[in-house]
């Protein structure tokens, strides 16, 4: 099954059918629906996930950008996206990315940018993960005690800095909370 969703996703992006269409997921066909339906992962519990991304949009908010903000259990699944009014469509995406390579990596997306710039091994492994894609700064583990349980990131503002700024106000928003 997972071979046929592939091939026809390639056929249809060869064809162009999906034109400029961003493609984030895949809706499960009805034998999907039928199976065993596990909890999510580990990562933040729904309420500090949610005040974590609400509280990183207002930051940058007060600062006069229209930004995204996401949060991700350990294996990378979203848990929250918010997009503040006016954000554009593609922070969506980029938050995604900088809060995939954060978790994966364990360690923020801008020390990983760092790294990548003279790892060519880092470089390679993260390039071929189109998950993570370019590496910015922006999105930060969410750790307990050494534990990497999520990451939360932010896109929108005019550099990753900022980004990352926004991302720790709303992780120290709930540092506390987080089990």
């Amino acid at each position: 099954m997972k071979k046929i969703l592939a091939l026809t996703t390639i056929a249809l992006l060869a064809s162009g059918s999906l034109g400029n269409a961003q493609v984030t997921f895949v809706t499960p066909g009805n034998d999907q629906t039928r199976l065993p339906r596990p909890p999510r992962d580990r990562g933040p519990a729904l309420a500090p996930a949610v005040l974590a991304a609400q509280t990183a949009v207002e930051a940058c908010q007060a600062k006069g950008y229209k930004v995204t903000a996401v949060v991700v259990d350990s294996v990378a699944m979203p848990v929250v996206l918010l997009s503040g009014d006016g954000a554009a469509l593609i922070t969506q995406a980029i938050a995604m990315g900088k809060a995939v390579s954060s978790v994966k990596n364990g360690m923020p997306s801008g020390d990983l940018a760092k790294q990548a710039q003279t790892d060519t091994a880092l470089a390679a492994k993260l390039a071929a993960d189109p998950q993570e894609g370019p590496q910015r700064a922006g999105g930060l583990p969410i750790k307990v005690g050494s534990d990497v349980i999520g990451a939360i990131a932010v896109s929108g503002t005019p550099s990753g800095d900022i980004d990352a700024t926004c991302s720790q106000a709303g992780l120290d928003k709930v540092s506390a909370s987080l089990k």
